[in-house]
């Protein structure tokens, strides 16, 4: 399926701005244990201890870890008198792993009650690791409080409080079970992002090859190229019948130009475009343009009566665009999973998000427009992952319905990622300039003269 030409000319443009992404680690305050009396508040014990308890009753009561999670017992919550214990994970008591490599936790505590049984909730509050925040983040949603349900086997969020002074969550809860709080772990999430990005980039082909390559000099045309570093080429026989295969060998996808009137077909066996991102092309008069991504090889059938015709391929925003909405949607979708009580990423929702993007206003009046130069490429990808991420970021929460306490937390790290992903992609290592940028290639197929009854192919 086709879309219009108004989609491929607003894969491009300009946005400007970007923060920087920050994070930082600490180590939970030292806890130990003592018992208390009824009613009171448990005291500090030394570090290698890992469990508090306090008694509890009909008069109520209370057990705290400094440092950790504080367990406040309202009058007449419990059945009766009980010894309350809060149990930090540690050898031989590990607790159930985090949900998600993006969260960043303290220690987890497992809360139990001996001799009584809850008749009414527990105020519970925890401490929350915390890392900075983008400007624009809702700095109150920035935490989740969650227990593990062993019946289904994965965390549940509950709805509490975060105080983002004090670094604190607290909830009023009915479970014993073990608890933890959620803040999100951006250093691991920017290492992920690095990562995927270059992965993403990672997709390599070998120069292509055409069968009868030999007989196709008998046929009276001539190939010529001006040459690329990137892009490789053949021009053969398929079935007694021309074709010319390009090859994008590595990097970012290109925009490719070619007759109208030729049937191309293209072999994606590198890096893969959004759904709808793959089969944009934009036609002009008698010529139309497509976008080949790393690794790819587009198969071009030029007429038999008449193959005469001109192919570029070059660098484009468009080509940066289209990827860099690849990897938004691809990032979106990393940072979601695993949260406790966030939709799991599904194809429907991704590809509505991702349509609404592409026939919204969003990306309305950018133009088509070549790129000349590296240094001009490296500021486009930047400008591509700003346009991308930031219209993206509202289509996926509106699709994945991200609303309430879960959704307005996953938010939090949209925000970061959107809000900073133009330097954390200008900060990754490793990314040759040939990925990023390749000079334009001509291949000009053209009828020879009579007494040029040969082929002369150019630099592949």
């Amino acid at each position: 399926m086709e879309r219009d030409s108004t989609v491929l000319t607003r894969l491009l443009g300009v946005v400007a701005g970007a923060a920087v992404l920050a994070g930082c680690s600490g180590d939970p305050a030292a806890t130990g244990q003592v018992r208390p009396a009824m009613g009171q508040v448990a005291q500090v014990g030394p570090a290698a201890q890992v469990m508090q308890t306090g008694m509890v009753g009909a008069a109520g009561g209370r057990v705290l870890v400094p440092g950790g999670p504080s367990v406040d017992v309202p009058a007449g919550s419990v059945s009766g008198d009980g010894r309350l214990t809060v149990r930090r994970a540690g050898p031989g008591h590990a607790a159930p792993a985090a949900p998600s490599p993006f969260l960043g936790v303290l220690d987890a505590y497992e809360i139990s009650l001996e001799g009584a049984r809850l008749t009414g909730p527990v105020r519970l509050t925890f401490p929350v690791l915390m890392q900075p925040l983008p400007a624009r983040a809702d700095a109150d949603a920035a935490a989740v409080l969650g227990h593990f349900d062993p019946v289904s086997g994965s965390w549940k969020t509950v709805a509490a409080d975060y105080d983002p002074d004090r670094a604190t969550i607290t909830a009023e809860v009915y479970e014993l079970a073990w608890w933890n709080a959620f803040g999100w772990d951006f250093a691991a999430l920017r290492n992920a992002v690095a990562g995927a990005y270059r992965q993403a980039l990672a997709a390599t082909a070998v120069a292509p090859s055409c069968r009868d390559e030999s007989e196709a000099l008998a046929t009276g045309v001539r190939v010529r190229s001006t040459g690329s570093d990137r892009m490789r080429w053949c021009y053969g026989l398929d079935e007694g019948r021309p074709v010319l295969r390009v090859t994008n060998t590595q990097g970012y996808p290109v925009s490719v130009s070619l007759p109208r009137a030729w049937r191309s077909r293209t072999m994606v066996d590198g890096a893969q475009l959004a759904a709808g991102l793959g089969a944009v092309r934009t036609t002009r008069g008698g010529t139309e343009t497509q976008l080949l991504t790393g690794g790819s090889t587009l198969e071009l059938h030029p007429g038999v009566l008449s193959p005469g015709g001109t192919v570029t391929a070059r660098s484009s925003g468009a080509g940066f665009l289209a990827a860099a909405l690849t990897f938004a949607r691809d990032t979106f979708a990393m940072t979601m999973r695993g949260v406790p009580g966030a939709p799991v990423p599904n194809a429907q929702a991704t590809t509505h998000a991702l349509d609404a993007v592409l026939d919204g206003d969003c990306l309305r009046g950018r133009t088509h427009r070549a790129v000349d130069g590296l240094d001009a490429a490296g500021a486009a990808v930047l400008r591509a992952h700003a346009v991308a991420f930031g219209c993206l970021r509202p289509a996926w929460q509106e699709q994945y319905r991200l609303d309430g306490r879960t959704g307005d937390f996953v938010g939090v790290a949209l925000t970061w990622l959107t809000t900073g992903i133009p330097v954390l992609i200008d900060g990754v290592t490793g990314i040759a300039d040939g990925v990023v940028y390749t000079a334009p290639d001509t291949i000009r197929v053209r009828a020879a003269e009579p007494a040029q009854q040969m082929v002369m192919l150019g630099d592949r």
